[in-house]
């Protein structure tokens, strides 16, 4: 679900961004498409973190499980563990981060003013969605392909 939202609002970034082009042409350009492709841009890559460690196109690091096959599955399992702590911590640290920016009506020092919460939102999204994966991935370790070192996907 976070990877499908991500990849919607990829899908939909161009279209602020031609409006600008095509109010600017015409003198009217618009004060807010870029901080807001900016917010976006932010929000796309937190929120597809879990989904790229999920599919094996985030990298990893396979160096020992290749050197060592019988070394493969505990590296897999502490890589997993270590996922599930930093998306934690990741959560833990974004939902504070954001909850003092929503207590203290923290806004952009910009025309618009957007309130910081909103943006700040992309870091516990994309700390929850790590946490997910690293709990899937120390449930059930990955395993590494020997030979490219990028882990194997089942279809």
């Amino acid at each position: 679900v976070i990877g499908a939202l991500a990849a919607a609002i990829a899908l939909l970034l161009p279209l602020p961004v031609l409006y600008e082009v095509v109010m600017d042409q015409i003198g009217h350009p618009p004060i807010w498409v870029f901080e807001m492709t900016g917010y976006a841009i932010l929000m796309i890559a937190f929120a597809a973190a879990g989904e790229g460690l999920g599919t094996g196109h985030h990298f990893r690091v396979a160096l020992l499980g290749q050197k060592f096959p019988t070394l493969a599955t505990p590296l897999g399992l502490l890589s997993g563990i270590m996922e599930t702590i930093f998306g934690l911590m990741l959560l833990i640290a974004g939902a504070q981060l954001a909850l003092g920016s929503w207590t203290e009506g923290l806004r952009s020092d910009t025309l618009i003013a957007v309130p910081q919460v909103w943006p700040q939102l992309a870091l516990p999204l994309g700390g929850f969605a790590i946490l997910l994966q690293g709990i899937a991935d120390t449930l059930v370790p990955q395993p590494i392909d020997r030979v490219s070192g990028h882990v194997r996907t089942q279809a």
